[in-house]
């Protein structure tokens, strides 16, 4: 199947721009396959996107305490380059 596609230059997009563009398309092309009404397309992702940020919640974020390279290796490495 053959979308066709609007082009926009990347520039003059910003970020909020790009993910309301991603959103509004990702609604229009659940709501045709489903035959859902876009609401309720949006209903259905969002309840998507929620588990899914449940799930990722539960994941440990481990932080690094002690430098990742001591000094000595430190000085090595940049003795290299100099």
């Amino acid at each position: 199947m053959f979308t066709k596609i609007v082009p926009t230059a990347d520039s003059q997009l910003s970020n909020e721009d790009v993910a309301n563009l991603i959103v509004s398309d990702a609604l229009h092309k659940i709501s045709q396959l489903t035959g859902l009404s876009e609401q309720k397309a949006f209903t259905l992702l969002s309840h998507q996107v929620a588990q899914q940020n449940c799930d990722n919640s539960h994941e440990k974020i481990t932080k690094v305490q002690a430098p990742l390279l001591e000094q000595n290796e430190f000085q090595f490495i940049s003795s290299l380059f100099n």
